[in-house]
């Protein structure tokens, strides 16, 4: 079986690369760390692209930090803004290169795996870390190096790729080391060529190997694969941008795309590393209070079996007491008229069943065996002593045992928690990822949004950035403007399909309702607020002559309709969708009336005394035991930006969403 693949070669990457081509053009808006990746954000139309690069992998991920993150402010200021203008690997090796507008990046997944930002002059601007090696420098000023390469390209000449082929003594490691494509992807060209690797090559040979690489090269570059991660034993063991033949496996798994299976691949690898790494001091404690144990139930056996030997020693002078006493007293006589020959004069004595074994001059203690049990007893003694210090020395080994059966509970108590709290580690780490679903996001989700009970689709501002784009670029002079009689409020935008398309009363009083629950009314405690309404036309950033409007405010022209004393309340939901075999998880709010028609679960808010963020909390705690993956996309933070002020929360309900397909068709 394999060992498992850490790292991608070069065949993968260019898979990686066909993919992604489809990223060209996309604008480069965001550059930050996640863990031990570089992660880079691109935005082509209403979609986020996520490529992450570290020591194992580049490509589009799927799995991005929300909190961890940080900025690259550096590398930031050269290149955010860029558009991406294509994709390539370098000399057809392990490196990438991003072109741009300014410059290119470089991530080389060589070791060290590096990240280098080269301007259009070939100047390095920034480099993630410096390198001096023999070879070459890698630090900023300096003018950039490709590493130094000790193979021939599978795509140079058919006399310099024969040289390379026969310039091993084997033809695993020729097309390993020779080309540059690593193990893994010589085992499998032996094997479509029907050849042994671990021979020495042929003509014929060479002209089978050469053919079948390039019949690889050529399968990948057009973009016929079949992306597959292979099993052994139920873990994953390689990753393979086209069927591979030469990959002992008990199960596989396809993917539509490969960069969909690399990311799943080595997801799973980035985890367990960032849990062992975070988990290492807690390893090590459980190590140590194992070792501790087990250094206790050896002090606790010798304390419960000192503690018997005691009882036994204590109980049998206590059952022999009187005959000891006698003995003792001979003994006094023997050794007060013959302390010279006393030794040899009472070892072997037998008196009543009591037999002499010896005599310590030090201690003047003597030995005696009764009934199988040894016990020395001090020649001068009171028996009665004896029997109690041989209770209390074995009460005190008990008192020992029992104390260390405590530290021991302790100890085993201690490593339990510790392992909960690596599990829960372990999980935080997985669940510190938000799964982005690719294809899955609209345009109107940057934005607040409901559907009214008519069918209107209404789009809000979070705030007054948003405000702003909304009236520069969503508003058309038919649909209908409408906003809180109140300053710094949000937009709200009934969309209309056209000129002649008309609204009901309703949907103008649900607008409105949106409108005055995101105001600052919420906060200030008020149940009601009166709203009104304009056409887009009436709607203008042109100020008064002398005047100047802010980011957020608008000139409003003509006649105005109001909808009078508009109630403050809001449904919060989740709303559960399936595509393209996953599951999407997303936080809606709406006005109460229609919250039910666009959400799986619900409650609904009126403005309250209850803290903003303990509000939050509670519904947070709702949905998660509502919701399976709840804490896998949606946070805190979410509901706290969902919740307009202090609330009270007036019911937990569950809903009946309309068809996603439907609500994307009334937005268009």
């Amino acid at each position: 079986m394999l060992s498992q693949k850490r790292s991608l070669n070069v065949l993968d990457l260019l898979a990686i690369l066909v993919e992604l081509t489809e990223l060209r053009g996309s604008i480069l808006d965001k550059v930050y760390t996640m863990g031990g990746s570089l992660l880079l954000r691109f935005r082509k139309g209403s979609e986020k692209y996520f490529i992450i690069a570290n020591s194992h992998r580049f490509g589009l991920t799927s799995y991005v930090l929300e909190h961890g993150a940080e900025g690259i402010l550096p590398l930031r200021r050269l290149i955010e803004g860029n558009s991406l203008r294509d994709l390539e690997l370098l000399n057809f090796d392990r490196i990438v290169k991003l072109l741009f507008d300014d410059g290119y990046l470089i991530i080389e997944l060589l070791e060290p795996w590096n990240v280098v930002y080269v301007s259009n002059d070939n100047m390095i601007k920034w480099v993630l870390r410096p390198y001096r090696g023999k070879d070459r420098v890698v630090n900023n000023g300096l003018e950039y190096k490709p590493p130094p390469q000790n193979f021939v390209k599978p795509i140079d000449n058919r006399e310099d790729i024969i040289k390379a082929l026969q310039g091993y003594d084997t033809i695993g490691k020729a097309i390993a080391r020779g080309l540059g494509l690593g193990g893994e992807v010589a085992n499998e060209v032996c094997i479509r060529a029907s050849i042994n690797c671990g021979q020495s090559a042929n003509s014929a040979d060479i002209d089978r190997i050469i053919s079948v690489i390039s019949s690889m090269i050529s399968t990948i570059s057009r973009g016929s694969l079949e992306p597959t991660i292979y099993y052994g034993n139920g873990v994953p063991i390689t990753v393979t941008p086209i069927r591979y033949l030469s990959i002992k496996h008990d199960g596989i798994k396809q993917f539509g795309k490969f960069n969909e299976a690399v990311d799943e691949y080595f997801h799973e690898i980035e985890v367990k590393e960032e849990s062992e790494k975070k988990l290492a001091s807690i390893s090590g404690e459980i190590a140590r209070l194992e070792r501790s144990i087990d250094e206790l139930m050896i002090s606790i056996e010798g304390f419960r079996k000192g503690s018997r030997e005691l009882r036994v020693k204590a109980e049998t002078v206590l059952n022999w007491k009187y005959v000891i006493e006698e003995l003792l007293n001979v003994l006094r006589n023997y050794w007060s008229s013959y302390k010279d020959e006393f030794q040899d004069l009472i070892r072997g004595m037998e008196y009543q069943g009591i037999r002499v074994k010896g005599f310590d001059l030090r201690s003047k203690a003597v030995t005696l065996e009764i009934d199988g049990v040894t016990v020395s007893i001090p020649l001068n003694a009171d028996v009665g002593d004896v029997i109690d210090d041989l209770f209390n020395r074995a009460k005190e080994l008990e008192r020992k045992a029992k104390t260390a059966e405590e530290n021991l509970g302790q100890l085993r108590a201690r490593i339990e928690e510790l392992r909960v709290e690596g599990e829960r580690i372990e999980e935080s780490i997985r669940e510190g990822s938000v799964r982005v679903i690719y294809g899955a996001r609209e345009w109107f989700e940057r934005f607040r949004w409901f559907v009214t009970s008519g069918g209107k689709f209404v789009i809000a501002g979070r705030d007054a950035t948003q405000n702003e784009v909304i009236v520069r670029h969503y508003l058309r002079p038919w649909d209908i403007f409408v906003h809180a009689d109140i300053p710094g409020g949000s937009v709200v935008i009934v969309r209309l399909a056209g000129p002649n398309d008309g609204f009901s009363d309703r949907d103008i009083q649900e607008a409105a309702q949106y409108a005055v629950s995101y105001s600052r009314a919420w906060a200030m405690g008020l149940s009601v607020l009166d709203a009104f309404y304009v056409r887009g036309e009436q709607v203008t950033k042109r100020a008064p002559s002398g005047e100047y409007l802010g980011k957020g405010s608008f000139m409003i022209y003509g006649t105005r309709g109001w909808i009078r004393n508009a109630e403050l309340s809001l449904g919060v939901g989740v709303r559960i969708d399936s595509i393209n075999n996953s599951t999407l998880i997303r936080l809606i709010t709406a006005p109460p009336s229609v919250i039910g028609s666009l959400s799986s679960y619900y409650v609904i808010l009126r403005p309250g005394t209850k803290d903003r963020v303990n509000v939050s909390r509670e519904i947070y705690d709702l949905f998660r035991g509502k919701v399976t993956g709840f804490t896998k996309v949606i946070n805190l933070s979410h509901i706290v930006d969902a919740v307009p002020g202090p609330s009270i929360i007036e019911g937990v309900y569950e809903g009946n969403p309309r068809p996603w397909n439907e609500l994307r068709d009334l937005a268009k």
